[in-house]
């Protein structure tokens, strides 16, 4: 079974992060309680965080979605 705290984040690429942004991400994501399991930015990610926290991530400008790997729902922020 599939975690319910798992989410596929995908980055825009019309709008990437700024080298802070980008560096920051991780500091942010341990921030909401997150971590990340899988992937590397500019790329696809897969991250732990709880449900309510994701749509934090969703949030963020550069992000274009945050997906549950559990049940294919779109996070919206």
């Amino acid at each position: 079974m599939v975690d319910d705290g798992v989410y596929r984040v995908q980055f825009r690429e019309s709008y990437p992060a700024t080298g802070d942004e980008a560096t920051n991400f991780h500091q942010w994501l341990k921030a909401l309680g997150g971590m990340v399991v899988y992937g590397a930015y500019p790329g696809p990610l897969v991250i732990d965080i709880a449900a309510d926290a994701a749509g934090h991530v969703a949030s963020f400008p550069f992000v274009e979605s945050v997906v549950s790997v559990s049940d294919n729902s779109v996070v919206s922020g």
